[in-house]
């Protein structure tokens, strides 16, 4: 092995300093290795990136490196197809691959303890795959049903038009995914070449980041990777010629809304220029006080949505201004965009503009890389397309040195509108119609219970607060959780209003005020509503508490529920629901979300919303807002490096003692209105050319209260239907191809639960693929699972809860849960004890008390040549 290079480098943000350090090797085969150790939590990600995408595919094999892709799971010399991701499954691990025009990489994230057996599974599946030809004709089947899925998306649509538009050369213009001609006729031959071809080490960057020793990782991976370098090829490509006239590209689909990307040619990776593109794109379209969130969505109300990004490749980059709108203001969006880019070429920008900027790209990446998937994701990409380890260190420090000259350089070299691209896609109706035309005071809290990594307490205003101290980062984590949610409110959607209008303006400050403050202190506040809660998550860093705990106080006893504001929120969320539409999948979710509880309050959805959102006024959120913040159903989940008596007293005071006459909340109060399904129910939508059927069945079943069904449950999921190891994918993807998509998935909310089946199939193959999943279930009522299957379903689960504790935001999030639904925050220490507990008669005994004849059937299909 070559020599060890280490680097240790050091980066500041704000007044705190955060040391890191990782291992760099080059192996003697050519392959690239990063180590980081992050002892933080027991997980590790192991991540493999191969300098190989559809840059190196050519006309007759476009589509060969995401086919390949897949073709990787399916076994190996020594694992027979499915055995590995059986394997990881059982051990509670995330696997999964990505494939994009510069590059292919798989991954897995598991629990530290499993390292030595992911890492041999890892490198036997990409040096010595099978691809047995009966496996590859039903992965071919399985890709070509994901390319007719991506024919009915709109977004796939107007980004693939702009990419044609800017690329008539280069091998960027081709599809990653390929095309049916191609996938359908491409023999393993010819694949196996394309491996044999860029799959050597020296086109391998392995990272491996999370809890273990370094020099362990590292013989591991030697161990594993013990193969020969090969020729590597390299493609001498020639650049692309820039636009000199602008293109524009509209396209028609049978949508609701309309989308807009406006694409400019960049620069790569490794040019200067890309920081400033990077703080460019941050100023005109990244958070609220950016200049197209002021001005196009909230001044001149084009859009819905809108943002700016600057992708790079490894030979190339494109600058895109992304919008959804409604149609027919398309010339109105696409001028006020280029006039802000203009007044920004002619005048720059302001020191203010750029510090946020700056503020925001550094406070994201430094959350970013609290997770160790996304710390080796962001190293590989990295690394793939610069070659340049030091890119990971240097990133930040490059993005500070930008100036406000720097912003207007790039502007004008980059964003000329005759160098531009238009991709629009508008609903086929408009095919037509165009052609025509305070802190400070002392209070008390009483300890509850304690338990070695938590604290609970009661504060004298009744909140309940869960205090969980660590000292690993200074990232601060709050999860503030209102008992109540959508039960408490009187018009259906109110509280999703509330949630959307809660930093749209206070009394002291203006929408923008609030927006820019925010992001220059790197604070994230973001209310949600559901059917159980309101809940509020805040994000901070411990030298901006004071400053967090001002803002909080001011967005929650201060706000303004502004009436301007309110209707716009309130159009913006109905052409959001027009939108989603637009994706076939969710219609069958609409009207399976409304069946399943159909006149409850866990049925609410776009069907019901559409219809409730525009007779909510501004007193009736101010009457949901006086009820819910009843200090006695606010539970508070802190992690982070904390000062307990400083939340006691910031808590006490901003939550007061409100003196509400309402009684505390009940669940069991409202469980009555919670009506049981008796009989089944069937929706069907037909819509004109669809592809691919899609297919959702599914029960009532228990809530979480009912600890023992509701884990017994999660186990019957990971049995039938989580994952690659499960028996739907086995039974019915791997082994009968009537599928690209479909799974299970088990869904308890505090007072009942929805276990759902999905499948997304070929329409002339729709029964028999329910007759199929039926029958699965089935099974599970009359057959005992046996003790490995058992047993690997619950290692699945309980890894799968390991991954899910990551952040400081999991664990506020999860303690507050398990203590807002009856549980206790204390259940983290019960809950792995509970699953081991269920046996293969509780898995018969339950499937037998929920899986009836009384089932919900939602299809949305397609009849070829319909009007």
């Amino acid at each position: 092995m070559k020599k060890l290079l280490v680097f240790l480098f050091v980066f500041v943000l704000g007044s705190a300093v955060f040391a890191q350090d990782y291992y760099f090797y080059k192996l003697d085969n050519g392959q690239t290795v990063i180590i980081k150790q992050v002892k933080n939590n027991p997980i590790v990600t192991i991540d493999t990136w191969i300098k190989t995408g559809s840059i190196n595919e050519n006309e007759q094999n476009n589509g060969v490196s995401h086919f390949l892709e897949h073709l990787f799971f399916k076994g190996t010399k020594t694992h027979p197809p499915g055995e590995i991701d059986r394997i990881l499954e059982a051990k509670g691990a995330q696997t999964n691959a990505a494939t994009s025009k510069d590059f292919t990489h798989y991954y897995i994230v598991i629990p530290s303890k499993y390292f030595d057996l992911a890492m041999d599974l890892h490198s036997d599946m990409l040096l010595n795959p099978l691809i047995p030809r009966k496996e590859l004709e039903k992965e071919r089947k399985v890709v070509m049903e994901e390319i007719a899925k991506d024919a009915n998306n709109p977004e796939e649509k107007v980004y693939e038009n702009l990419i044609q538009m800017l690329y008539t050369t280069h091998p960027y213009k081709r599809k990653v995914i390929g095309t049916n001609e191609i996938v359908g006729k491409i023999t393993r031959e010819e694949i196996l070449s394309y491996y044999n071809t860029h799959y050597g080490p020296q086109n391998m960057v392995t990272i491996v980041v999370g809890d273990v020793e370094p020099q362990h990782a590292l013989n591991k991976i030697i161990e594993g990777f013990r193969t020969e370098p090969r020729k590597i090829i390299k493609n001498n490509n020639k650049p692309e010629k820039q636009l000199c006239t602008k293109q524009v590209k509209i396209d028609y689909q049978p949508v609701q809304g309309g989308y807009l990307l406006i694409g400019y040619r960049s620069v790569n990776a490794v040019d200067a220029d890309v920081y400033a593109l990077d703080v460019l794109a941050a100023i005109l379209g990244e958070g609220r006080s950016s200049v197209f969130y002021q001005t196009v969505k909230e001044q001149k109300q084009l859009a819905y949505s809108i943002s700016a990004n600057n992708a790079t490749f490894r030979e190339d980059g494109i600058f895109t201004i992304d919008a959804n709108f409604v149609p027919g203001n398309q010339d109105k969006l696409e001028k006020a965009i280029i006039e802000e880019i203009s007044k920004i070429q002619k005048n720059g920008v302001t020191p203010e503009q750029l510090k946020i900027a700056q503020s925001i790209i550094e406070r994201n990446t430094y959350y970013d890389r609290e997770s160790t998937s996304n710390i080796a994701s962001e190293m590989g990409y990295t690394m793939v397309l610069t070659d340049n380890p030091k890119y990971y260190d240097e990133y930040l420090n490059n993005i500070q040195k930008v100036t406000v000259y720097d912003i207007k350089k790039v502007a004008n070299t980059y964003l000329d509108e005759n160098k531009s691209a238009v991709s629009i896609v508008l609903p086929e109706r408009e095919n037509k119609v165009l052609s025509d035309i305070k802190p400070g005071a002392e209070h008390s809290a009483k300890l509850i219970k304690e338990i070695p990594s938590t604290k609970k307490y009661e504060l004298d205003n009744g909140v309940t607060l869960l205090v969980s101290p660590n000292d690993l980062n200074d990232i601060i984590a709050m999860s503030i959780y209102v008992k109540g949610g959508e039960f408490s409110e009187k018009i259906p959607g109110t509280a999703d209003i509330m949630s959307s209008t809660m930093l749209k303006g206070t009394k002291t400050y203006s929408a923008v005020e609030l927006a820019k403050i925010l992001e220059e202190n790197g604070i994230k506040i973001s209310p949600s509503a559901s059917a159980d809660d309101f809940s509020i998550d805040v994000l901070t860093t411990k030298s901006q508490l004071s400053k967090t705990f001002e803002i909080l106080d001011e967005v929650i006893n201060r706000v303004s529920f502004d009436e301007y504001e309110i209707e716009k929120v309130k159009t913006a969320k109905l052409k959001m629901i027009e939108k989603s539409r637009d994706v076939p999948i969710n219609l069958a979710l609409e009207e399976y979300k409304n069946l399943i509880f159909e006149n409850s309050v866990y049925s609410y959805g776009s069907k019901i919303f559409e219809k409730t959102l525009p007779k909510i006024q501004r007193d009736d959120i101010w009457e949901y807002y006086n009820k819910i913040f009843n200090p006695k159903n606010i539970i508070i989940s802190i992690n982070g490096n904390v000062d307990t008596n400083d939340f006691i007293n910031q808590f006490s005071e901003i939550f007061g003692d409100k003196n509400q006459k309402d009684a505390v909340f009940n669940y069991n109060d409202y469980a009555s209105k919670i009506y049981p399904l008796i009989a089944p129910k069937t929706s069907t939508k037909e819509i004109k050319d669809l592809k691919t059927a899609w297919l959702i069945l599914g029960w009532q079943a228990a809530g979480v209260q009912n600890q023992k069904d509701c884990v017994t449950l999660q186990v019957i999921d990971a049995v039938l239907g989580s994952g690659m190891s499960s028996r739907l994918f086995k039974n019915i993807r791997d082994k009968e191809g009537l599928a690209y998509q479909l799974g299970s998935g088990y869904s308890p909310k505090i007072l009942k639960g929805a276990f759902t089946l999905y499948i997304g199939t070929n329409p002339k193959t729709l029964n028999l693929a329910k007759e199929k999943m039926l029958a699965e279930v089935n099974r599970l009522k009359k057959e005992f699972v046996s003790d490995k299957e058992l047993q690997e379903a619950k290692d699945k689960i309980i890894g799968n809860y390991i991954l899910s504790q990551e952040t400081n935001l999991d664990k506020a999030s999860t303690l507050n849960w398990f203590e807002a639904s009856g549980r206790g925050f204390d259940f983290k220490d019960k809950y792995e004890k509970l699953v081991n507990s269920v046996t293969a008669s509780d898995i018969i005994e339950v499937a037998n008390k929920y899986f009836n004849e009384n089932y919900v059937t939602s299809i949305v299909k397609g009849i070829e040549g319909k009007k």
